[in-house]
């Protein structure tokens, strides 16, 4: 098999190009990124460091002629998104056009495995979200998700493009094993940024404390990396067995939510105190996102394994002490 994974020296590309690695035996793992971070780690065969949507990584993929696209290149900030609208438009969405327009004429068009988001539901009216509820993003940045969920619906009906799109929940976590993959230095995910307040000795920024939540920080459904990964895999194997191509939506979450507020005493309690700031709330960020991902647990047969608030804190705590 082989598999072609834009963003794949990001965060979850990297970790889902391992995945796939260590499942399938005679898998051949394919890595485009404009950056060039992580991708000697998951022992991929090859690796173009270009654009996705560029020339020279189009024709690269008819060379290869994968079988699945992993897309997961893409701009994240969400409140970036609303001070520049115009990059996520061009790279979440344009550019995603230019790919999936040159694969779905490919002899044997692959299925495409979508990093999608939670922010597509927006400020949801009830919690946790199934993938019926309204679709009513509240940033560019899920807007661009939201568009690009209706371009592969789409190009499913008119080319038979198969598809699978995850509606990620919050992201964290690293490699559980070696903790060798990880989130970049800076991120801006309050797991990320706490750890790295408390590693580096300086103050952690909250941003906001004034939601409508039982403590009045945001409540997040927060999933380990690795149980993201593993969703990929399973979809891949339903996806490719179907008789039909399809075009589905699955959203990866755990039920349960953990408030800004819980992460903060959790890091306090086990790596000791820092000092706490707060900051103004996010544009863009809604007060309670939690998942109700049973689709996935009843087709994919998936369940997160790892995405407990201590296998979350400690495996990213893990990778950013590790030595190198």
């Amino acid at each position: 098999m082989k598999i072609v994974v834009t963003g794949g020296c990001g965060y979850i590309g990297s970790h889902v190009a391992r995945a796939f690695k260590q499942h399938y035996a005679d898998c051949r793992i394919y890595i485009i990124d404009r950056e060039r971070r992580a991708h000697t780690l998951t022992g991929t065969d090859g690796f173009l460091h270009a654009d996705y949507a560029s020339k020279q990584s189009l024709m690269w993929i008819t060379e290869i002629a994968p079988q699945i696209v992993v897309h997961c290149a893409g701009d994240i900030l969400v409140g970036e998104s609303v001070d520049n609208p115009a990059k996520y438009y061009d790279n979440n969405v344009a550019k995603t056009i230019t790919l999936l327009s040159h694969i779905k004429d490919l002899k044997q068009p692959p299925l495409v495995l979508f990093s999608s988001s939670a922010s597509v539901y927006g400020n949801p009216a009830t919690t946790p979200v199934v993938e019926s509820a309204p679709v009513q993003p509240i940033s560019p940045y899920g807007i661009s998700k939201a568009i690009v969920e209706r371009l592969l619906a789409d190009y499913n009906g008119a080319y038979k493009l198969p598809s699978v799109c995850f509606r990620y929940f919050n992201a964290c976590g690293a490699e559980p094993v070696h903790h060798d993959l990880g989130q970049a230095p800076n991120a801006s995910h309050i797991i990320a940024r706490i750890l790295e307040s408390k590693i580096r000795g300086t103050a952690f920024t909250l941003n906001g404390n004034d939601y409508n939540t039982p403590d009045r920080t945001c409540i997040r459904d927060y999933v380990h990396v690795w149980d993201l990964a593993d969703a990929h895999i399973r979809a891949a194997e339903w996806a490719l067995g179907q008789n039909t191509k399809p075009a589905a939506v699955f959203n990866l979450g755990t039920r349960h939510g953990i408030s800004n507020q819980e992460i903060i005493d959790y890091v306090q309690e086990k790596y000791g105190s820092l000092e706490i700031k707060i900051g103004a709330r996010r544009p863009g960020d809604p007060d309670c996102l939690v998942a109700d991902a049973e689709l996935a647990h009843q087709i994919l047969q998936w369940k997160p394994d790892y995405s407990t608030i201590d296998q979350i804190v400690d495996s990213a705590y893990k990778w950013y002490t590790r030595e190198v």
